[in-house]
Order: structure tokens, then C-alpha cells, then sequence
């Protein structure tokens, strides 16, 4: 009689052993990650070290080989070796499916373009990042995908304060921090900001919402002292989703994020040389020529992508194509000396190089990524642990959608595809969880 009310019968016992044998291959164990989380903050600091000059290890015609690629070599080869001996695990559909739809439409456009090398290295670059991602999908810890988002702070909070040096003491009107241009250094630090920014409104305990309060305030500082004025508009956005996706704290927090804004502008005011600085920035937002005015001369890009995406609608003329192609639409003048010229705007830039095919794949592609957080924070159930690793999350990659930077860029995509990595291995942990009926997280 017992036996016929049992909740439990042979198909559900063999779904679950099943499940935990999927588990115990996509979990790689405390040794091995805490292996790939040192591996992981060697790579911030590759890519800082990268930064430093923008100069490769070498150079192969159009493929580079940088400092973070070498530490990329180092994780895959790792990975590899752990597969041949306790099995290889599957990259997730979530990702794996769109990233095959967009990599087919780089393969046909990369086919029928103009200069083949480019097209070639656009996809070796594409599969080493996902190939990041996949590897880093083995952390199902969500203890260590909280240490690499805190190593990725205190990396910038120490770009922040050499700029905050830098800027008192050097008397330096744009600092750069250890990177070599300003821009890169305000991309970076206001991307951390937003991710600081995400785990703040999240966090429930205590003492870690008050080690954010005090980071989130150093990160801020260092975005305005780059001076760059989309690193803000984006770091606006990033921090607006945050609250959209925040729930029923919305109200509150748009309040509190409405206050930090009014605080980043009366800093900005007070502050003589940095309110000389900014207001230089947008004095030279109205100078009449293309040279002297980078908003004029990213018109002139967009014009030029957009012609490129007219005179090949479908497939476009080759992924990294528009470096190549560029010159013999305009001088290097026009584009303010620059030899490499990118659209500045990912999306037009997908219309010209890849068409209306490499375009929407992309688009589906991107739409993937974000939705590996946003799906989460809709389960029912979610622990509380898990909240603030998907606010990050989504502050992140909303501040890099409004920046209109591609994924797939040397330095920060090794960024993003390891974080999208650590999302991939979070949302396994929570499915596993569910699957197996469990009330308690199989990871914490």
C-alpha cells in the first residue's frame, strides 16, 4: 500500500540519476573552480595590461594575438584537459542555437567578401569567445561568480583612484588610469559602475550592501573624470534596466538613482577643473567641421556604413570588412586621423558588413544573451543569492547594447563572454535545482 503512494517510481528515479549525472559533468567541483576564478581575474588583468598600449603579442595580418587571448589558450587548454577525463559538457541551447544562426550568416557573408583574410579573423574570434563562455559555464558556484564580479571592481576602483591621482596631483585634464587613452578607461570603469550599481539595489545582507555603497560612489567618480559623454548616457541605461527589471522596489529605487545623478552633477559643478573639463566637452560638440567635432565625423561613418549596406543589402561586404573598405569613402581627416576606423554603431555596422542576414541573426543573437538573466528574475523561487548575480548581469550588457559596441571586441568581449559564461553555469545550478524537486540550492 505504501509502495502504491509513493511519490517516487522507477522513470522519476532514472530522470533524476540522469540529472545528476548531467550535473556532476557541468559542475567542475571546488578545485577546478577555483582554478578557472584565478584564471579568470588573470584575464582582467590581461586585458588591463593590454590596454596599456593596444599593442598584440604579434600579429599575423589581420589576427592579433593580445595578452587576454594567451590567457584564453591557457582556460580552453585546461577545460580540454578536464573533459578527456571526466567527460566534455554541452554548451547550453540557450546560447549554442542562436550563436550557430548568427555564426552560418558570418560564414555566407565572409564567403562572398571583399577582403576574405578580415572575414576569416572575424571568425576566429567569434568561436574563441564563445568557446570563453563555454568554458566558464563549468562554474555553477555562485560564491565564485560573486569573487570574479568582485575582482573586476577592485581592478577599476584602482583604475578610479590612479585617475583621481591623476587628475589632482598630474594636473592631467582626461585621465587614463594605466590604460592608454581616455575613452578605454571610461568604457571600462562606467561598465564596473553598472555592475556595482546592479549588485547594490539587489544585495539583502548588510555588510555587502555597504561595501557597494562605498564602491558604487568610487566607480561613479572615475566615470566622470574620463570624460566621455556616452560612457554616462550608457551607464543611464544600464542602471535605468536594473530598476525596470527591480520589480516592486521600482519606485524606490528610481528615486534613489535619481538622487545619485543630481549628485554626479553637483560634483561636477563644484569641482572647478573637472567643470572646465566637461564644459570643453561640449563646447567642442559644436565645432562646424568633421575634424575638430567627433559627433560630425561619426555621421560621416554612419553615412558611409549605411551606403555600403545599400550597394550590398543581403550579405553585406564581409565581417571587418568596413576598416578595409573605408578609406576609399573618406580621408583619414574626415575620420580625425584614424588609420582603423570601426561605424561607431554596432547595428549599422552589422547592416554593412554582414546585410540584412548578418543583421537580424545578430539581433536574435544578442536578444539570447540578454534574455539568459532577464528569464530568471521571472522564475518563481529564485533565491536570493542568485538576485543581485542577474542584476549585474543585466546592467552590464544593457550598458553595452546603449554603448552600440560589438560583442565581439578585442578586450571587452573577453569580459562579456566570461561573464556570459558565469550566466550560463548560474542558470544550469537553478534548472538542476528544479528538476531534481530540490529546496536546497545545489550551489550557494
Amino acid at each position: 500500500m505504501a509502495s502504491a503512494i509513493s511519490t517516487t517510481t522507477p522513470l522519476l528515479n532514472s530522470f533524476r540519476a540522469a540529472t545528476r549525472k548531467r550535473a556532476q559533468i557541468m559542475s567542475c567541483g571546488p578545485w577546478f573552480g577555483s582554478l578557472l576564478t584565478v584564471l579568470a581575474c588573470l584575464m582582467v588583468v590581461a586585458i588591463c595590461w593590454y590596454l596599456a598600449s593596444v599593442e598584440p603579442l604579434f600579429e599575423f595580418k589581420s589576427v592579433e594575438f593580445t595578452h587576454p587571448d594567451l590567457v584564453v589558450c591557457i582556460i580552453l587548454l585546461a577545460v580540454v584537459a578536464r573533459g578527456v577525463i571526466t567527460g566534455f559538457h554541452a554548451l547550453p541551447k540557450a546560447l549554442l542555437l542562436p550563436f550557430l544562426i548568427f555564426f552560418g550568416a558570418t560564414l555566407l557573408s565572409t564567403a562572398f567578401a571583399v577582403d576574405k583574410v578580415h572575414g576569416l579573423a572575424a571568425i576566429i574570434q567569434e568561436l574563441e569567445f564563445v568557446a570563453l563562455a563555454w568554458a566558464f559555464s563549468l562554474v555553477t558556484d555562485r560564491k565564485s561568480f560573486l569573487r570574479i564580479l568582485h575582482f573586476i571592481l577592485l581592478v577599476f576602483v584602482i583604475q578610479s583612484l590612479i585617475a583621481a591621482w591623476q587628475f589632482i596631483v598630474m594636473d592631467k585634464i582626461m585621465p587614463t588610469g594605466t590604460f592608454g587613452h581616455h575613452q578605454q578607461y571610461s568604457f571600462y570603469t562606467s561598465s564596473a559602475a553598472v555592475i556595482a550599481f546592479g549588485l547594490l539595489v539587489s544585495e539583502q545582507t548588510k555588510s555587502k550592501r555597504a561595501l557597494y555603497l562605498l564602491v558604487t560612489p568610487i566607480l561613479l567618480m572615475g566615470c566622470l573624470l574620463g570624460q566621455e559623454r556616452a560612457t554616462w548616457l550608457s551607464f543611464v541605461i544600464g542602471a535605468l534596466a536594473v530598476v525596470w527589471y527591480s520589480g516592486r522596489k521600482r519606485k524606490r529605487l528610481l528615486i534613489a538613482f535619481a538622487a545619485t545623478m543630481l549628485g554626479a552633477v553637483l560634483l561636477v559643478v563644484s569641482i572647478r577643473p573637472l567643470r572646465e573639463a566637461t564644459i570643453d566637452r561640449i563646447t567642442a560638440a559644436e565645432a562646424s567641421t568633421a575634424r575638430e567635432n567627433s559627433l560630425l565625423s561619426r555621421l560621416i561613418m554612419w553615412k558611409i556604413a549605411f551606403d555600403m549596406f545599400t550597394q550590398h543589402p543581403i550579405l553585406g561586404v564581409g565581417p571587418k570588412n568596413f576598416q578595409v573598405l573605408v578609406p576609399h569613402y573618406a580621408s583619414r581627416q574626415d575620420m580625425q586621423g584614424n588609420e582603423k576606423e570601426d561605424a561607431h554603431n554596432i547595428w549599422i555596422q552589422m547592416l554593412a558588413e554582414q546585410g540584412i542576414v548578418g543583421f537580424v541573426t545578430y539581433v536574435i543573437f544578442v536578444w539570447s544573451i540578454v534574455r539568459l538573466a532577464t528569464t530568471e528574475l521571472r522564475s518563481p523561487g529564485l533565491p536570493a543569492s542568485a538576485r543581485p548575480l542577474c542584476f549585474a548581469y543585466i546592467g552590464f550588457f544593457f550598458f553595452w547594447l546603449a554603448m552600440s559596441y560589438p560583442f565581439f571586441l578585442k578586450g571587452i568581449g573577453h569580459i562579456q563572454f566570461l561573464i556570459i559564461g558565469l550566466m550560463l553555469g548560474l542558470r544550469h545550478s537553478l534548472s538542476t535545482q528544479r528538476s531534481m524537486g530540490l529546496s536546497v540550492p545545489l550551489s550557494s
